[in-house]
């Protein structure tokens, strides 16, 4: 495999205590922080409804989908719009959720990334370290099931 195909284009987004590793063509825009318009009676997870580019988009908190309590929000806060991947798509092409701070780019290569033996939670994919910085692959198609029953 040439070295461009083993390099994949990829964002460090800043959460509460960590950060999630997605591939850059998985988030949509990250866009500054508004406040969520929450319903009645919604789980915790569930932070609220934002309207991006027209449409209403689901916010979902990592961290509370995980099982943590998140800190409270920076003035760096921001949301991210990630792409929806599963079958549901035309329903939910969208979801987001609060990041702690602005997103970095960096490029992972099978070189680089080495798994991690730390428990995982239910929205965490993988625990891994990018030539040794720790993150989280995000499970998108649990989040993706949780922004789903919000609808």
């Amino acid at each position: 495999m040439s070295e461009a195909q083993s390099v994949i284009a990829s964002l460090y987004l800043p959460v509460s205590h960590q950060q999630l590793l997605l591939p850059n063509v998985s988030v949509a825009e990250v866009v500054g922080y508004q406040q969520p318009i929450k319903t009645m009676d919604s789980p915790e997870h569930f932070l609220g409804i934002v309207r991006w580019r027209g449409i209403d988009i689901p916010v979902i908190s990592y961290e509370f989908a995980n099982g943590q309590k998140p800190v409270k929000k920076t003035n760096n806060a921001r949301i991210a719009v990630i792409n929806s991947i599963g079958e549901n798509h035309n329903k939910l092409p969208f979801f987001a959720i609060v990041t702690q701070g602005i997103p970095r780019l960096v490029k992972v290569s099978n070189e680089l990334i080495k798994k991690s033996k730390k428990k995982k939670g239910n929205a965490d994919a993988a625990i891994v370290k990018v030539d040794g910085e720790e993150a989280v692959i995000p499970n998108i198609a649990y989040l993706e099931s949780l922004a789903l029953n919000q609808l």
